[in-house]
Parts: structure tokens; C-alpha cells; sequence
């Protein structure tokens, strides 16, 4: 699951095998050391860590830790874990801001429940056929420098030794028909092998149990009762130190492909995973919720703590005690009117019984529920799309707006632009509300159409923008220049008449004003 090299890649898709239906494990029985029944309300995160800085494979995934709002990645409920790929645009904080089109879930075990032998067992099926997705049952030695980082050691890259990488079960949906079981290392141990389903993709619907039986010397995997390879590890240290549990959905990216564009969601429910030792005492095939237990829970004085957690091991019989398990001494709390609320706090000590009273014992005057306003639905953006109003030559830098756009509903939006009619141009900061490029060599009057697709990340709204790009005609220069050579030319000779006439002029003004002041 970790591979992202192009080597890697050709691992991933070699040749498919199939197996014929072989005998389960030999092993005589099985006991669980560790499990994990899902059978509570949220995530038990002192089992598991969502891994929220993966970021691998060109996948366009960001995972989250959400398992309690209305966009939740985890849902625990009715005994199995569903994690829930959504297709929904974010900035995504665990790799600080990148923008992500879809959020998944991805829980590792690291530091938590770590393994080394046994049967690694978990019961899976996924809901989904469409292409483009990635879910995955895996394992990392414990060593590697992956969150949750302890410190003590873990500092490893991967798939170097402390950070090699076994599959359990991989499914690509373009690929339906096949899961993969492979091997990542630096020994060179062990390889990939593939499992062809009897009825194609459609098995990956089915609830299915696929484990993995370890020893020091063979790692075999298992898909219900079908044992689908052994692999000789016995030269491989790398198979020989703990390691942890993986399960997650990726999303697109190199080995994901393309995602169908009618897929909204993508879910893998998960109904239990756990680990077991060898147990000749019973015939267990299986490493689930039936079989044998090995954690014994001694209590000799009986009081409900275990002697691990007990300070006060000897209580007597019958004893009400704290968590510590020892005996609680608290006088007896009296409440004549049974309101629950003890006689030394109660402020109305006569309440009819049945009463529903405040925290000083007094009856509550409920006041009527007020009915909730319904919620109103999403809304679609309003797309404006506009350019330049001034006339556009070659060469000429032009800034496309969509500021005009708005959303009913306040919701922050997002924009995406593209060039739709006239020559390619380079369209700079599509992503932005105000795209820009130079305007390019035409020899005539050139239209240029673009579209702003304007999103609030669920509905879409689009405009269209047209303008014209005009040439520079050179020849128009060419021609102011020779009519104004050829205005100074002919005014020149005006010019030089002009001055004559006003030679002649002054005089005779001068002439008549000495006459008129004679006159006077």
C-alpha cells in the first residue's frame, strides 16, 4: 500500500494468478491475544491512530480523524467499522493545506497493538464496484518513521528494515476481478501473488475473512478456507521483529486510476480484526469474535477489580468498592422526598414524589418546546464572469473577474476557469478569481471566449465571458508620419508668405495710430 516508485508500480501489476481451493491451516487451534469487535459508538483510539499525513501515490485523498460529524470518514455502528471515502473539496490540515478533492479514512495500530507471529484475521467487505478506488488490509514493521512517532526507535524509512510492508488483502476496483497479497522489503523476501475471485468483482461485495498465518520460517495468507500461497521467509529478518495493522481507502492517483465520476462515496465495512496464537488445546480454524479468549480475569476477594488493579486485595465479601477496590465508607445520604436531591441541599423539601426538580430540589416549570426551524436547503452559486472594457491589441495583458459571483448561502466559493472559443492562450491563476494572459498575435479582429465554473464545494454554477483582441497595424504610423511631412512642407511655404504680409502691416498700424492720436 505504501509503493509509490514506478518499480513498485510493475510489482503491483504483474501477472494475475489463480489457486485452486486448498485445505485451511494445519494448525490444530488458534486463541485471541488481541481483538477488536467494533461493538462500541466511535473509534476505540486506544486501538487504532488515524493517520492524517499520509500522502502518497499522486492520491487525491486527504485523510481525516472525523467520526462524529455529518461528513464523518469512521462510522462505528450495528458492530463493524465503516470507513467512508467522500468526495469533497478541502484544504487538508494534516498536509498543511494542500488541496484535496476528496477526505478517507486511515487507521494504523502503531504503538497500540503490535504483532509479531500468529494469525492476523479480519472479516471485510466493500460496497463499492465503481472505478478509482483503493481499499487495503496491511502491515508495517513497527520501526518506521510513520505517525504516530514515539521516539523509541521508530525511525526507519520505508521499506527499509524496520519498515517493511506485507499486504493482506489490496482490491483495486480497475482491476475487480483479483486481490493482492505482496511483500515490500530489502531482503528481497517473498512476492506478490494474486487471488482470482470465483465470481469477479462482484465477490468484493461479500463479507470474506482474509488473514495471515506467520512463523519464523512462512508467511501464508488465507481468504476464508482457501489458502491462496505460502512464502519462505526464513532468510528474511525483516519478518522478524513486530508489527502493525493498516486498513484504509485511497483514491485515485498512480495505482488507484481513474475515478468514475458518478461516485460520490466509497465504503469498506470492517467487522472485526484481532490476532491469535497457536493453541493445541482446541480446533479453532479461525482468529474471530468465536474464538477462545486466553485473557483470564483473576479476582479472588471478588469485588469486580482485577488483582492486578486491586490496592486492597482482601475486602470482604460483598463489599462496595472504588476502582482501586477498596472499601467505600460513605454515611448514608437520606432524601425524604425522593426527589434526589439529599436533605441537606434540598431547598423545596416536600416535592410530590415523581416531581421533576432543579439542582435545589424545587419543582421545574417545563416551558413547551418550541418547534425547530427546518433547514433550508443548499443553495447554487451565482457565476459572473466579465473582461476588459477597453480595446484589446496583441501584446496587451488582460485580467478575466469573476468577482461579480456570490453564493445565497455565504458559502465560501471556488473557482476554476478554462478558455472556451478563439486561438489558445496561456490562462495563468485558473484557480483564482482573476485568471490573466497576454493577448496573442491575430491579424484580424480575434473573439476569445472563456468560462468560470464558480463552486460553494457541493452545487456548481457557471458564466461566460467574450472579448475581442484587435491587431496592430503597423501601415497606420507609416501614414500619420508622411501627412504631417507633408503639412510641414506645404506649411512652410505659407508660413514664409505669412511672414511678408506682416511686415508690411505693422508699419501701416503704426501709422494709423499716430493718425489717431493726432485726431484726438
Amino acid at each position: 500500500m505504501q509503493l509509490n516508485t514506478a518499480s513498485k508500480k510493475f510489482k503491483y501489476i504483474a501477472t494475475t494468478f489463480s489457486f485452486l481451493m486448498l485445505t485451511a491451516s494445519a494448525q490444530a487451534g488458534w486463541q485471541v491475544e488481541w481483538i477488536d469487535k467494533f461493538d462500541n459508538d466511535g473509534v476505540n483510539w486506544n486501538n487504532w491512530t488515524a493517520q492524517t499525513n499520509a500522502n502518497y501515490n499522486n492520491e487525491v485523498q486527504c485523510y481525516t480523524d472525523d467520526d462524529s460529524t455529518a461528513n464523518q470518514n469512521y462510522q462505528v455502528s450495528d458492530g463493524t467499522l465503516k470507513i467512508i471515502a467522500r468526495k469533497q473539496s478541502i484544504s487538508c490540515p494534516g498536509l498543511g493545506g494542500s488541496q484535496k478533492s476528496w477526505t478517507s479514512g486511515r487507521l494504523n495500530s502503531k504503538d497500540k497493538a503490535e504483532f509479531l507471529y500468529g494469525r492476523i484475521e479480519a472479516r471485510i467487505k466493500f460496497h463499492n464496484l465503481e472505478g478509482g478506488t483503493w481499499p487495503a488490509f496491511w502491515m508495517l514493521e513497527n520501526r518506521i518513521n510513520q505517525q504516530p512517532i514515539k521516539n523509541d526507535d521508530d525511525f526507519s524509512s520505508w521499506p527499509q528494515p524496520g519498515a517493511g510492508e506485507i499486504d493482506v488483502w489490496e482490491w483495486f476496483s480497475n482491476q475487480p476481478n483479483t486481490y493482492i497479497t505482496n511483500f515490500f522489503n530489502t531482503n528481497g523476501c517473498a512476492s506478490e501473488v494474486r487471488y482470482t475471485y470465483p465470481n469477479g468483482g462482484n465477490d468484493v461485495l461479500q463479507w470474506h475473512k482474509y488473514a495471515m498465518e506467520w512463523d519464523a520460517n512462512n508467511i501464508s495468507f488465507y481468504i476464508d478456507d482457501t489458502l491462496v500461497t505460502t512464502q519462505d521467509v526464513s532468510t528474511c529478518a525483516q519478518y522478524k521483529e513486530p508489527m502493525f495493522v493498516l486498513l484504509n481507502v485511497a483514491m485515485g492517483g498512480n495505482l488507484g486510476g481513474s475515478i468514475d465520476s458518478s461516485l460520490n462515496t466509497a465504503t469498506m465495512e470492517v467487522d472485526y480484526v484481532a490476532h491469535c496464537s497457536p493453541d493445541p488445546s482446541n480446533s479453532s480454524a479461525y482468529c474471530d469474535e468465536a474464538t477462545p479468549n486466553n485473557t483470564v480475569i483473576l479476582d479472588d476477594d471478588q469485588d469486580g477489580v482485577n488483582n492486578d488493579l486491586d490496592l486492597c486485595p482482601n475486602t470482604p465479601l460483598n463489599s462496595v468498592v472504588d476502582s482501586d477496590g477498596c472499601v467505600l465508607t460513605v454515611p448514608p445520604v437520606l432524601d425524604n422526598d425522593q426527589d434526589g436531591v439529599s436533605n441537606d441541599l434540598d431547598l423545596c423539601p416536600d416535592t410530590p414524589i415523581n416531581s421533576i426538580v432543579d439542582s435545589d430540589g424545587c419543582i421545574v416549570i417545563e416551558e413547551p418546546e418550541q418547534p425547530e426551524e427546518p433547514e433550508q436547503p443548499n443553495q447554487a452559486p451565482v457565476a459572473v464572469a466579465s473582461g476588459p472594457t477597453d480595446t484589446i491589441y496583441v501584446g496587451d495583458y488582460v485580467q478575466l473577474s469573476a468577482d461579480g459571483s456570490a453564493d445565497p448561502d455565504s458559502d465560501t466559493l471556488q473557482y476554476s476557469w478554462s478558455q472556451t472559443a478563439g486561438p489558445e492562450v496561456n490562462l495563468l491563476n485558473i484557480t483564482s478569481i482573476s485568471p490573466t494572459f497576454k493577448a496573442p498575435e491575430v491579424t484580424s479582429k480575434t473573439s476569445f471566449s472563456f468560462t468560470v465554473e464558480v463552486t460553494d464545494g457541493e452545487l456548481t454554477n457557471s458564466a461566460v465571458t467574450t472579448l475581442d483582441i484587435f491587431p496592430v497595424v503597423e501601415e497606420t504610423a507609416n501614414n500619420i508620419e508622411t501627412a504631417s511631412d507633408e503639412s510641414d512642407s506645404s506649411g512652410g511655404s505659407g508660413s514664409f508668405g505669412y511672414l511678408i504680409l506682416l511686415t508690411l502691416a505693422l508699419p501701416m498700424r503704426f501709422f494709423a495710430s499716430r493718425k489717431d492720436n493726432i485726431s484726438v
